[in-house]
């Protein structure tokens, strides 16, 4: 045993350096492998909560979807609602004469029941009114002998509006009412196409035309201004038209928030109590995709120019000398009050005031509001049951 003891003694220090070092690489193995393994799991983890995560995303963005289309469903209802009283209180004195007239009318078309409601008459008397401005329209234009090119151009600017109503390609709406495309809809602007830059429709469109080259013919000094332009399309046919006519004095401005409708404020403004055009994500368009429809036509140049932001804050300020045409598309009496408070002062003698939402009752009350307060008493001409207009005197 002594001798045992003595040659265990005796092993060099080399190599219980190297037990040793071949100790510790076991035990690092082990402890690799057991990182390894717990690696592995928190990888397992952290994949399982990136799936949840993906999950809970797309339930939220389906969520979203849901909650807009409701909102547009909301205000088109609230819109639908407005136009039936505000109609109602137009058709209340005429009703009792005109009902035998329209029911016999209706009876002899399929697509109408003959049990008509104030939404039907609403709806019926739109559309003839639409009629009529494209039909008036036609009329002037039969009267008067082409010349200079006339015909070339009128060929284009109507090709131009059809274009940009989605007449052409029978762009489908994406109204919730619509249930598909319908001509009728179309014409007096109550389908909101779901690619053509403007939801006004060919009546409104037809309007806009003629009040333009009229007073591009009569000499009526200005520049053009849409203020509320959704996706351009309005400002895009004035551009038209003025190219049309080689006009490169006139420029058309583009006002628009790009960002929807305001907010309601009461306190300053209580006809707009209860608006909830803010809501109404299918109104937000973006001032680039307002330009890529210009550049889509062609009509993207020096003569068209932006005004970005609310029009408390642009309008007041806009380097605008005078104005021919002035169309207000702003759906609210704080947005339709402001711009005539900032811009009627500045359309020339001659000139012309579109208001497209006439029959929406804050837009009508500001129109009215305004017109009492400067005594203005130009002729109110309606465009389609909806949209008016008058010449300043």
């Amino acid at each position: 045993m002594a001798f045992m003891r003595a040659a265990a003694l005796r092993v060099p220090p080399i190599r219980r350096l190297f037990d040793h070092a071949m100790q510790q690489e076991r035990e690092n193995a082990t402890l690799i492998a057991q990182q390894l393994v717990e690696r592995q799991r928190a990888a397992s983890e952290l994949a399982a909560a990136l799936e949840e995560r993906q999950r809970l995303l797309g339930e939220l963005a389906a969520a979203a979807d849901e909650r807009d289309a409701l909102d547009l469903q909301l205000y088109v209802l609230r819109s639908d609602h407005q136009r039936a009283v505000a109609r109602n209180q137009e058709l209340a004195v005429a009703l009792d004469a005109a009902e035998a007239q329209v029911a016999a009318a209706v009876r002899a078309t399929e697509h109408v029941q003959p049990s008509l409601t104030p939404g039907d008459l609403s709806l019926l008397y739109a559309k003839l009114a639409g009629r009529m401005t494209l039909l008036s329209s036609e009329i002037t234009r039969l009267a008067q002998p082409s010349a200079g090119g006339g015909t070339g151009r009128a060929l284009y600017l109507d090709l131009l509006e059809r274009a940009l109503t989605g007449l052409l390609v029978e762009d489908t709406s994406i109204a919730p009412w619509s249930k598909g495309y319908d001509c009728e809809l179309r014409l007096v602007g109550r389908d909101w196409p779901s690619t053509a830059p403007t939801m006004i429709g060919l009546a409104r469109m037809r309007n806009l035309r003629v009040l333009t080259e009229r007073v591009i013919e009569e000499g009526i000094a200005g520049d053009v201004l849409e203020a509320g332009v959704w996706r351009g399309g309005a400002c895009i046919l004035m551009r038209g038209i003025l190219a049309a006519y080689g006009i490169a004095d006139r420029t058309v401005w583009v006002a628009d928030s790009f960002a929807g409708l305001p907010a309601a404020d009461p306190a300053a403004y209580p006809a707009d109590a209860g608006d909830r055009h803010a809501t109404v994500e299918a109104l937000r368009v973006s001032s680039e995709e307002v330009e890529a429809n210009f550049r889509r036509y062609g009509l993207l140049d020096q003569q068209v120019r932006f005004l970005k932001g609310w029009f408390a804050d642009t309008l007041p300020v806009a380097p605008i000398d005078r104005l021919a045409i002035l169309r207000l598309d702003g759906d609210m009496y704080a947005s339709t009050i402001q711009t005539l408070d900032a811009l009627y002062a500045k359309v020339s003698p001659g000139g012309y005031v579109i208001v497209d939402d006439y029959i929406l009752a804050g837009c009508r009350q500001a129109v009215d509001d305004f017109r009492k307060r400067h005594g203005i008493a130009d002729e109110l001409v309606d465009v389609d049951g909806a949209a008016v207009y008058w010449c300043k005197s």
